[in-house]
């Protein structure tokens, strides 16, 4: 069995000798560990249960077994660096918006890597007046077009050894205040794998919230927000050669989403609504959708589901399930030509 344990209270513990392992929390109110169904140990009361906890999303400090000598000594805060990957194509229009929106913020432990896919507008050259009072900021600039999956791909080339997450901003999107960073640090102390964020959506009326990730498996995960922007994910896992984005095509983010969710461990969400999706840019591809290269990017985004499918069959019955319910989607989605976002 195991147990979560407040760490204000790990000192007015004495036996745990009943228990497995220890994971200490803070900042989740006891109530919701409840709800997951865990054993909590709290000052004033206890509630039994008995579930594996890092099957969950709650911010657990450290899991220690019994017999560790030192299982109430904490880490200490930590400040990941941040890569943001930002990949950009003819959007000069929204760049210093974006770019303003991540060197206007109070947490400094990070570096924007800038790939430009074959621009023809003066977009690199909007970027390179950031480079002397941004030093670390890196401009990369395509020789052939390979769209966001490929500009991604080449990001990770260039993410310097000492970065611990990557998170991804479209250039025409941007963070929503100046805490953004510091808000996604805080939620990164655990270390896990994934980190989910919330999203607004940029229209007309405005900035509202969009989307607030509540997942308490992978299982859920895996069916919900696949956008890229949605996700901060640990460098080692980002750049898995399984996890790698599809190039030449649209609609990649959706089947390295899949990928992400069936190689992380562990995962935590955070439901402050964090990144502005703009959806009143009308140059973008999910608002021009259709064309040809929108069409034929559903027909490889379903062969690359059906490969995905092909390579993990009889792992795991419910991810069967899943990929299999997504290629029948994506077959719909074929024949008449319409879309979702998954």
């Amino acid at each position: 069995m195991k147990v979560a344990i407040d760490k204000n209270c790990t000192d007015k513990i004495q036996d745990f000798n009943e228990f497995e392992y220890i994971y200490v929390f803070e900042n989740e109110p006891l109530e919701e560990l409840c709800k997951i169904k865990t054993k909590c140990v709290s000052i004033k009361n206890i509630e039994e249960v008995d579930v594996n906890l890092t099957d969950y999303p709650i911010s657990c400090l450290k899991k220690a077994k019994i017999t560790d000598a030192n299982w109430k000594e904490l880490p200490k805060y930590r400040e990941n660096k941040i890569a943001i990957i930002i990949p950009n194509y003819n959007y000069s229009h929204t760049l210093e918006k974006c770019l303003n929106s991540v060197v206007s913020q109070t947490y400094k432990n990070y570096e924007i890597i800038f790939v430009d896919d074959v621009s023809t507008d003066n977009s690199v050259e909007i970027v390179e007046k950031y480079v002397d009072k941004v030093p670390c900021l890196k401009i990369i600039q395509l020789k052939q077009k390979r769209y966001n999956g490929g500009a991604r791909n080449e990001a990770y080339l260039h993410i310097s050894d000492d970065v611990d997450y990557v998170m991804y901003l479209d250039s025409d999107d941007w963070l929503i205040n100046e805490n953004v960073l510091k808000k996604i640090n805080r939620n990164l102390q655990s270390r896990p794998d994934v980190l989910f964020i919330g999203l607004a959506s940029c229209t007309s009326g405005g900035v509202h919230d969009t989307f607030k990730p509540e997942y308490k498996s992978k299982y859920e995960a895996i069916k919900g927000w696949s956008g890229s922007c949605g996700k901060v994910i640990k460098k080692s896992l980002a750049t898995r050669q399984e996890c790698l984005y599809n190039e030449g095509t649209l609609k990649e983010d959706r089947n390295q989403h899949c990928r992400i969710c069936i190689y992380m461990n562990d995962f935590r969400c955070m439901s402050d609504c964090v990144y502005v999706w703009n959806r009143t840019n009308t140059k973008s591809v999910t608002t021009v959708r259709n064309n040809i290269l929108w069409q034929t990017s559903t027909i490889r985004h379903w062969a690359d589901t059906k490969q995905l499918y092909l390579e993990q069959k009889g792992k795991d019955p419910k991810i069967d399930d899943y990929l299999l319910e997504r290629l029948n989607k994506t077959k719909r989605e074929i024949d008449i030509g319409g879309d979702a976002q998954w």
